[in-house]
């Protein structure tokens, strides 16, 4: 190994020590039965959004960004019908993040939206055309389900006369 080889090597370690511990990733799991957008690879897109954005903009004004990514587009793949592809991703430093499949054509949820804490992993199933489902753990104990009410203590015996 040369000099300089070792040292970008040392640099590129001493980087991810340094500025690891300052940005949280995201593992990303997108589970692609063969069948899925009828057996043509799709592209996934993640990137920063706001709540009003991700809730008012159409297909289109997402699918623009393959091709002509913003600030906003934190990573693009290519998702192939028949695979299991895992993905890490930098999570904003502040903010909601969405993930997007654009498929041939859409027929219900094509992104899933990841809101503050981020998980730190997250598992995407899609089908032919939709997400089919998305797991994301709990960030915050508060939203486990909650327990039923405990029975009410029996009344205690009246005195006589009373």
């Amino acid at each position: 190994m040369s000099v300089r080889v070792y040292r970008l090597a040392m640099l590129a370690v001493a980087g991810l020590l340094l500025g690891g511990c300052a940005s949280a990733q995201v593992s990303l799991s997108v589970k692609s039965p063969p069948g899925t957008n009828l057996g043509r690879p799709m592209y996934m897109l993640v990137r920063q959004v706001d709540t009003k954005q991700y809730a008012n903009e159409a297909y289109s004004e997402v699918a623009a960004k393959v091709g002509a990514p913003d600030q906003t587009v934190l990573q693009t793949a290519v998702i192939y019908p028949g695979t299991i592809q895992r993905f890490q991703v930098k999570a904003p430093k502040e903010g909601p993040m969405a993930v997007s499949f654009l498929f041939t054509a859409p027929d219900g949820n094509w992104q899933v939206l990841l809101t503050p804490p981020m998980p730190s992993a997250v598992d995407i199933e899609l089908t032919v055309s939709r997400i089919l489902s998305d797991t994301i753990p709990p960030a915050i104990p508060s939203e486990a389900p909650e327990l039923p009410e405990a029975p009410k203590a029996p009344e205690a015996p009246k005195a006589p006369g009373a």
